[in-house]
């Protein structure tokens, strides 16, 4: 099972001088069911060698803000004592994700990777690898079945995922215990550690974006992580096919940012739940859909096809029905900064965006009407995405992520079927106010987010 999750990215061998095996934690920011340090520990155990974990930060990385490193440092400063107690060296280091790589990967035996799906990210591990003359791995350890193994090709709908992940679930809802670590390397001196054990001295000195505040309704860490997923299993599991697109009341499981910044695992997720539950009990069906079907659909777009997050990378049918109608006269048009401040005439619209703007993550069910709502009220649909995927980005704790620029690509038609045909947005499945109204009080919504 671990061999199907590694993918070794060069064709170089080990270094037999190497001083150390190097695993440069990135995606999968967690101890546990990361089959990237599990693949690490064994390289160093044959070879005798010491570990060392580095972890890279910059302040140079689009979007960074205050939200977007509160949680992650949150998660990332609690590992450190983890590692000390396996022996292990986690070294934070200040600088960006590929020199901090070469820099150490030269002295290093071999080299692991967490492998990413996004292009900027992917980018960086071929100048990794192309550039050390040592064995460079990656290693999947965020999703439940490898991206390769899934299919070698996008697949267009999520029913396809869905079969091919109940054809393979067996095989990987493994789990691999930690292996013991030979040669200790906690206390080795690799230089000078970017190492504070509080989060306000970190975003003291990164230069990052401080307009956009941490939040305090979510606390990065899988201690935090592991909270909510017992919580959602105690309490919330059993009505999550009911209530799970109810944005008035709160039966989600909001493990989307943990799962973003690598700090729980999906397979750890699915273990838990199938101790007390079935796949056939239709809550964790319902739930299973979107944890797995969808992210890991998500994840396929996003490595299969190189515009995933433009108006470009979104099926030809609806390319051609939204260019069609591109002169439509639109009702209303809005700039980027009205949308942003939440200045349109639509009081639902305004508390989603309301809602991500004060929590950093907004309800799934008004994220659709909201990307959708920015398409009819944009002057042209290209602009329309660009808009969406900035405010995503920007705000949500789990943007820069497949599944943001996947379902935002499902409101532009990606992974559906026509519609009848309307105005501005041709043959693009519709979603109303009049249509929330019916679903759910979504008044009651509106209320719940004034008081945020």
């Amino acid at each position: 099972m671990l061999e199907d999750r590694v993918f070794k990215l060069n064709g170089y061998p080990k270094n037999e001088k190497g001083k150390y095996v190097l695993y440069c934690m990135d995606s999968s920011q967690r101890i546990d069911y990361n089959y990237a340090l599990i693949l690490a520990i064994n390289l160093a155990n044959q070879k005798n060698k010491p570990l060392l974990v580095l972890f890279n930060i910059t302040d140079k990385y689009k979007f960074s803000n205050s939200r977007y490193y509160k949680f992650m440092l949150e998660g990332i400063i609690k590992l450190k004592k983890f590692f000390d107690e396996l022996g292990i060296k986690f070294f934070i280091r200040y600088g960006d994700y590929v020199s901090g790589c070469l820099e150490f990967g030269k002295n290093a035996v071999s080299v692991v990777l967490d492998t990413n799906y996004l292009s900027t990210q992917r980018k960086w591990r071929e100048i990794v690898s192309s550039s050390l003359n040592v064995e460079v791995f990656e290693v999947e350890s965020d999703v439940v079945i490898p991206i390769r193994v899934l299919s070698d090709k996008q697949l267009p709908y999520a029913y396809l995922v869905r079969n091919r992940v109940y054809e393979l679930l067996d095989r990987f809802l493994v789990s691999i215990d930690i292996p013991y670590v030979r040669v200790k390397s906690s206390n080795m001196d690799f230089g000078e550690e970017f190492y504070f054990d509080n989060v306000e001295r970190y975003l003291e000195i990164l230069n990052v974006d401080k307009s956009v505040e941490g939040v305090k309704n979510y606390i990065g860490g899988y201690d935090e992580a592991n909270r909510l997923l017992r919580e959602f299993l105690e309490n919330k599991i059993m009505y999550y096919a009911m209530y799970r697109s109810d944005p008035t009341v709160d039966y989600q499981s909001n493990l989307s940012p943990y799962l973003h910044f690598g700090q729980i695992s999906p397979v750890y997720i699915i273990k838990e739940i199938l101790k007390r539950y079935t796949l056939e009990d239709e809550n964790v069906k319902s739930f299973f859909n979107e944890l797995v079907v969808w992210r890991e659909l998500a994840r396929n777009f996003c490595y299969y096809n190189p515009n995933y997050n433009n108006f470009s990378g979104i099926p030809d049918w609806a390319k051609k029905t939204l260019n069609d109608h591109i002169n439509d006269k639109r009702e209303f048009i809005y700039t980027i900064e009205e949308f942003e401040n939440a200045k349109t005439h639509d009081e639902y619209w305004n508390s989603a965006q309301v809602e991500l703007l004060k929590t950093g993550k907004m309800h799934n069910y008004m994220r659709m009407y909201w990307a959708k709502k920015i398409l009819e009220w944009s002057n042209t649909p290209q602009e329309a995405f660009d808009i969406a995927c900035y405010l995503n980005d920007k705000y949500e704790i789990d943007g820069r992520d497949p599944n943001g620029y996947a379902g935002i690509s499902w409101c532009f038609g990606s992974f559906d079927r026509p519609f009848q045909e309307r105005k501005v947005i041709g043959q693009i499945r519709y979603m109303s106010a009049k249509g929330l109204e019916s679903k759910f009080d979504i008044k009651k919504y509106v209320e719940k987010v004034r008081k945020l």
